[in-house]
């Protein structure tokens, strides 16, 4: 069925696409991934890397009220983690990525 293949593809699509939310979001301070299997660090500065935990939770609960499910981990909890099924497609990941561009816009920053 090409799942392998498909997740390289599209897991490297969706690396893509958050470097560039990166670039217009400045809480986004880290994406890495392999495959399907990616995330992006949410921190309140990105020269000191202070974790945005709060934020991280928000943003989660945003996300899941616009019918994307993602959760969040790490030391702190402000890495947001996406690890969706084989055979996520192209058009899956741009629907998440609109979707997450849309809610850092609208979810305000941490006080």
């Amino acid at each position: 069925e090409g799942l392998m293949e498909n997740a390289r593809v599209v897991g490297e699509h969706a690396l893509r696409g958050l470097r560039k939310l990166a670039e217009k979001h400045d809480i986004i301070g880290d994406v890495r991934g392999a495959g399907l299997f990616f995330g992006a660090e949410m921190v309140l500065d990105r020269e000191t890397k202070a974790p945005a935990t709060r934020y991280a939770r928000r943003l989660v609960n945003e996300m899941r009220s616009r019918g994307v499910l993602i959760n969040y981990l790490g030391i702190h909890y402000n890495t947001l983690k996406m690890r969706p099924p084989m055979p996520f497609s192209i058009d899956d990941a741009e629907l998440v990525l609109s979707t997450l561009d849309d809610a850092l816009r609208t979810v305000p920053p941490e006080a």
